[in-house]
């Protein structure tokens, strides 16, 4: 719970919460003391105790045991950890409890990745039905049908299939327009400006990998800002029959364009699919 109140002090309206199933014992002063020994803090992290019908009640709700032990008078519980949405539905549980001896430090570390990853879901915002489920994976098929439209427009232009070539081009540029909306969307409203570490991620690759990762996220996403008003730009030469300056500018546009398409695609398979979460 203590590394869990740091790996999640970046999610807006998280709370941990931690209750006392022996409420005679885990007075309020007691809880205090306990929260203060491993530092929580109060806005994020709460500690409640309430009387025995209404713990016994949410005993019931998590499908724990409530009958108290007859030698020590201790209901007991299972060491787990729930993950409860807005809503107040329980989305998931985990194993709360690390016993060294039996778990090893990978499986650990697994565990709480499949933890954070609930509490992200559970954070999303309502859709619409019409709305993509997975917009990662959604905006990687769209670089993936960019980079099909340019080729094919590049062999286009190169038969002297002037109109397949035009409406290729202009599907390219409504594609990625797609795709920028949907990014926005995806980073803004639905992960709250939270960043995607490729560390969170693939917490088992090599410093190599990552470092390759790096390199490529930082010239992908250069680039896409290079590539957008020179794309433009070259469509506006093109529609205005401005050839020679169209042809100029298309042959930096292109490379750069496609680049920034197939690494779009890169990116997501490093991201989500090399190392997929357990």
């Amino acid at each position: 719970m203590q590394k869990l109140q740091d790996d999640l002090a970046g999610r807006r309206d998280v709370r941990l919460v931690t209750f006392t199933v022996d409420p005679e014992r885990d007075d309020a002063d007691e809880l205090r003391r306990y929260a203060e020994t491993y530092g929580a803090d109060p806005q994020r992290w709460l500690f409640l105790t309430g009387s025995e019908t209404r713990i016994e009640a949410l005993l019931k709700a998590f499908h724990q045991p409530t009958k108290a032990d007859d030698k020590s008078g201790v209901r007991p519980h299972l060491p787990l950890l729930f993950v409860v949405n807005r809503k107040g539905e329980v989305v998931s549980y985990h194993q709360g409890l690390w016993d060294p001896q039996r778990d090893t430090e990978v499986e650990f570390r697994d565990n709480l990745r499949r933890l954070k990853k609930s509490v992200d879901k559970a954070l999303q915002p309502d859709l619409p039905a019409w709305m993509p489920r997975d917009f990662p994976a959604f905006n990687a098929a769209l670089n993936a049908l960019a980079t099909l439209l340019l080729l094919t427009g590049y062999v286009a232009i190169k038969l002297k299939q002037v109109r397949v070539h035009v409406a290729c081009m202009l599907t390219t540029i409504a594609v990625s327009a797609v795709f920028l909306a949907s990014y926005l969307f995806f980073h803004i409203v639905v992960k709250e400006w939270r960043p995607t570490r490729f560390a969170d991620q693939a917490p088992d690759a090599p410093a190599w990998l990552a470092t390759g990762y790096a390199v490529l996220l930082l010239s992908h996403t250069v680039l896409a800002v290079v590539a957008t008003p020179m794309a433009l730009a070259s469509a506006y030469l093109g529609l205005r029959e401005r050839w020679s300056a169209h042809v100029k500018l298309a042959r930096w546009t292109f490379p750069i364009w496609l680049y920034v398409s197939v690494t779009g695609v890169a990116v997501y398979w490093m991201l989500y699919r090399l190392y997929p979460a357990p």
